[in-house]
């Protein structure tokens, strides 16, 4: 839940901004943007991890690599934001290139493998499969609110199931 918050809220502060110029809630509109990026893409880290735990004996194969590619894709991703003032250019061209494309090819993978495993609601794997494509053709018009809703209800299944196993109802 806490990647689908960072993600409403860098698209809250992009919209915020454009009217303002360089600075938002008083910081310069770049760091905090990214700072809240860099959150949302640890907190989908962690949402990858409970998404594991939550469908490993269920999913197989299909839904192991994928979850593997997304987790190294996304892990890529921040990585390229955490060296954004630091690294080379072309270093990390090449990190947020095989981030993006490891992140979409390993949730269209985990997605489908949600679809196959029903162990979640079937909604969440279509989820899966459509959020990136969607965000991306969005950019910054909305990009960052539907993967910001998307893993405000993922976090919200894991939690519910969570609770339902926890009283042995799951």
């Amino acid at each position: 839940m806490v990647a689908g918050v960072a993600w409403i809220a860098s698209f809250v502060v992009g919209l915020v901004s454009e009217g303002q110029g360089s600075e938002t809630f008083g910081l310069p509109s770049f760091y905090l943007i990214e700072g809240l990026t860099g959150l949302a893409l640890a907190g989908t880290l962690l949402g990858l991890l409970g998404l594991h735990a939550r469908q490993d004996a269920s999913y197989g194969l299909l839904g192991t690599v994928g979850f593997l590619v997304a987790l190294v894709g996304t892990a890529l991703v921040l990585a390229n934001v955490l060296l954004i003032r630091t690294a080379e250019r072309n270093l990390l061209d090449l990190l947020l290139l095989l981030g993006l494309l490891g992140t979409l090819l390993g949730f269209v993978l985990l997605g489908i493998a949600t679809l196959r495993g029903r162990t979640l609601p079937q909604w969440a794997g279509v989820a899966l499969v459509l959020a990136l494509p969607v965000a991306a053709l969005l950019g910054d018009y909305g990009g960052g609110l539907v993967l910001g809703i998307v893993w405000l209800a993922l976090g919200y299944v894991l939690l519910a199931a969570r609770t339902l196993d926890s009283r042995g109802l799951g």
